[in-house]
């Protein structure tokens, strides 16, 4: 399909192959992903219920901040196997007030069979949703999303003479190369713009200003390259439509424009993933391997103050989960009555929601929609909430990734440090 769209056309923009390179119906990598110990990578919550546990504490302190009302919508997008939200509705049940009640959790994803054929339905207290949309309107609750924007198309483009190029793909002698041409969208200039703090309620959140000349490369050296995500945008416009009242949460790995934009990084973001290896050609096992590209969360703040939505905070996902409970789980676990090889995972997994150099580090964005709500400790209690909740633990759906990748002798000689 791609061959046959650059035959057409001469060449394509790289959000085009990477569009159709994931979301092919037959052939795209999401239709037959691989997530786990065994496959092209995991996630936070495969890793451990303590991310979802986590969300579900957060989603309280959300409901509690909108007046607990009866019905208090959660659309997970982005679902994918439904591993989030299995352990949300679970552990909403041992939140207070009657929260497991009121929450109605529905699970989107974009013509998943893994979500099809997840399980995760009425049953379970939520539903599910094949759509590549965003089918609602007038929730009252949260929208939120899990590694969902890094996977959105990108353009790639790259800084020459002191211009914005884009980098489009074509084929030369039967293989994919690249050229580069006139940007396809005047949007790569756009978010190549001079940064500065936003000021109002106190945000370190920060946003562009003003619009530069059309190709101008914000001072970027020649052959910088960098990837600009057209999607944030519609994206949204199409939550802030469907939420009448409430939050967007957005937890994703990426940084502000300043830093994604800089000499740190002269070469983009863009990654493929293959078996846990991390690569840097889109160009091989075309359809099966990941591609991804870090967030601009900079983009997304601003896009979304564009169409109502108002940031509350911007958090690491490390500070955010140890703000829920995260802690105080783990010095409880170490108290827990059961074997020590069972502790030792489960301690060792929740660490690695908050690893410096991992989990740790993917932001958490919290944007809000006629709450009222402007003080981020609101939505960030203290550990003491989940003092007196019961301590997740890894159960039949999580991977026991440590495990998996050690031998016996190898994995108690870890414990043992």
């Amino acid at each position: 399909e791609i061959r046959r769209r650059i035959t057409e056309s001469g060449k394509i923009t790289f959000a085009e192959f990477m569009e159709v390179a994931l979301y092919h119906p037959v052939d795209g990598y999401y239709t037959s992903k691989r997530i786990g110990a065994t496959g092209d990578y995991y996630t936070s919550p495969k890793a451990h219920p303590a991310f979802g546990a986590s969300i579900a504490v957060e989603l309280h302190a959300m409901w509690e901040a909108l007046g607990r009302p009866s019905r208090f919508d959660a659309v997970e997008m982005g679902a994918g196997i439904g591993q989030l939200a299995r352990d949300v509705v679970d552990y909403s049940q041992s939140l207070p007030g009657g929260f497991g009640d009121a929450l109605r959790y529905v699970a989107v994803d974009r013509a998943s069979p893994a979500l099809r054929h997840s399980g995760f339905r009425r049953n379970d207290g939520g539903r599910r949703v094949t759509s590549n949309a965003l089918p609602f309107e007038g929730l009252v609750g949260c929208v939120l999303s899990n590694e969902l924007l890094d996977a959105f198309p990108v353009h790639r483009f790259e800084i020459e003479d002191g211009a914005v190029r884009e980098v489009y793909v074509t084929l030369t002698d039967g293989a994919f190369t690249e050229v580069l041409d006139e940007p396809s969208t005047p949007l790569l200039a756009e978010r190549l713009v001079p940064l500065r703090p936003s000021t109002s309620s106190g945000r370190t959140v920060e946003v562009p200003f003003g619009r530069l000349r059309a190709g101008s490369g914000r001072g970027l050296a020649d052959g910088f390259r960098g990837e600009v995500n057209s999607g944030i945008g519609p994206w949204m416009a199409e939550v802030a439509a469907a939420l009448d009242r409430g939050f967007v949460l957005t937890i994703d790995y990426g940084y502000e424009a300043a830093e994604l934009y800089s000499e740190k990084r002269p070469r983009g973001t863009l990654q493929t993933y293959s078996r846990h290896t991390q690569g840097a050609d889109p160009y091989r096992d075309v359809g099966r391997q990941d591609l991804t590209a870090h967030v601009d969360f900079s983009a997304v703040v601003a896009d979304g103050e564009a169409v109502g939505l108002r940031p509350v905070a911007l958090w690491s996902q490390a500070s955010f989960l140890r703000g829920l409970g995260l802690d105080s789980w783990m010095r409880r676990l170490r108290s827990e009555v059961q074997p020590q090889r069972e502790r030792d995972a489960n301690m060792m997994a929740m660490r690695d929601l908050v690893r410096p150099d991992g989990l740790g580090a993917f932001k958490v964005l919290v944007q809000e929609k006629g709450s009222g709500v402007g003080d981020p400790p609101r939505l960030s209690p203290d550990a003491s909430p989940a003092s007196g909740l019961p301590v997740p633990l890894l159960g039949a759906g999580h991977i026991r990734l440590l495990e998996g990748r050690y031998s016996d002798a190898i994995w108690h000689r870890l414990l043992r440090r």
